[in-house]
């Protein structure tokens, strides 16, 4: 369940067994769970293990053995243990190697002609599309509104925890590739059209992210509402200063939120931001005018979480129809037709993201190719994120 303790869970989770069976153990025994490198050969000089298994790391990074015998350790690509590679069903996907499950994405052509290319936007799809136009050859810039690289990974961060899934490691790695590969990086610049204009590039990779989404309820507008653009906006300031770790830490301590809260929206955004305020102390309500909860999330973390949020007396309402927000609460009629007021002291919307298509609609006039990728094209997953920025830096 989400409330872990870190002696059984997160790196290393499975040594202290291990420790305990090489006492009395004469056979060779392995180790697996989230064993890196570091970790690994830790281990094997304590004795505390014969061998070390890695599976989702060499899933991240193929090359990792090569990497590691090289002394290359900053250039293995980071296993962030999201488990989509073991989620159920379909093709074989990666939240970092998005070329998994593909027959033609794991070479990077050298492109007939070297273009100028530059990418609006510094979330995972455009670093990594950034990242394989560097590779191929081409003179790459990226240019991000915000201070630091990531786009909205580090509220991801904030909200999931990095014990579990270390997003800023994430980040790092793409910062750290980035700059090996000569990618120009200026953060801080907001992009239009006349810095296009300016610039003259042969092509431009816009990855802006989407734009948040709010629901058409009576009484959005009232002050009990705390919008997720408006929460965006403040946290991206807070981080500026604070990394996620941190200010995940301070949140604990303070938090501008009511003690009564309701979620509006039961996606993976809504399930999370449910989990993170349990934890800090709030009485959640779960509501969706949908019937299923959790959606995009890994589906055996999903089932945990459910599970937990039962435990934790976490209200979860689903295939409802919103009728008005007031200053007590939300009203709204359930999937037995029956009007209910939900009482409240704060209510947050954390809805999926919308498409942003403005700015690429624009440039289609000025620069010869436009590229769109990740969420500002269709608002998805990390996962589909670095596919769409790996397919595209591999096609211009």
């Amino acid at each position: 369940p989400p409330d872990y303790n870190r002696k059984y869970w997160g790196k290393g989770a499975n040594m202290t067994l291990s420790a305990g069976l090489k006492k009395i153990l004469t056979i060779p025994l392995m180790v697996v769970g989230r064993m890196g490198p570091e970790l690994g050969e830790q281990a094997l000089r304590n004795g505390e293990a014969d061998f070390i298994v890695m599976t989702r790391r060499l899933l991240a990074d193929p090359e990792l053995p090569n990497k590691v015998a090289s002394g290359r350790l900053g250039d293995i690509a980071v296993c962030t243990a999201c488990d989509t590679c073991i989620d159920a069903g379909g093709v074989k996907r990666c939240r970092i190697n998005g070329a998994l499950g593909t027959v033609d994405l794991w070479t990077h052509q050298k492109p007939e002609k070297k273009k100028n290319v530059v990418v609006i936007g510094g979330g995972p799809a455009g670093m990594e599309a950034a990242r394989v136009a560097a590779m191929r050859g081409h003179k790459v810039s990226l240019y991000d509104s915000q201070h630091k690289l990531g786009g909205l990974m580090p509220l991801a961060a904030l909200v999931k925890g990095t014990e579990i899934e270390p997003l800023p490691d994430f980040v790092r790695y793409f910062e750290n590739q980035l700059q090996q590969l000569g990618v120009a990086v200026h953060l801080g610049q907001e992009v239009n059209v006349a810095t296009i204009e300016a610039l003259k590039p042969d092509t431009v990779i816009v990855a802006t992210g989407g734009l948040a989404a709010v629901p058409d309820i009576p009484g959005i507008d009232k002050p009990v509402v705390v919008k997720g653009g408006d929460i965006h906006k403040k946290l991206k300031t807070y981080l500026r200063f604070f990394g996620p770790e941190l200010l995940r830490k301070l949140t604990r301590f303070y938090l501008p939120i009511g003690k009564r809260v309701i979620v509006l929206g039961g996606e993976i955004q809504g399930a999370e931001l449910a989990e993170f305020l349990v934890k800090r102390g709030r009485q959640v309500t779960l509501v969706d005018t949908g019937e299923f909860l959790g959606a995009g999330m890994i589906m055996h973390l999903r089932q945990q979480l459910l599970i937990w949020f039962e435990q934790k007396g976490v209200r979860m309402l689903t295939g409802v129809k919103y009728e008005e927000i007031t200053d007590k609460g939300l009203t709204l009629v359930d999937k037995d037709g029956k009007r209910r007021t939900i009482e409240a002291d704060t209510i947050v919307t954390a809805l999926p993201l919308t498409p942003n298509t403005e700015l690429a609609a624009k440039l289609k006039s000025v620069v010869p190719e436009v590229y769109m990728v990740g969420d500002c094209k269709e608002p998805r997953l990390i996962v589909d994120a670095i596919r769409d920025g790996l397919q595209t830096g591999h096609d211009v």
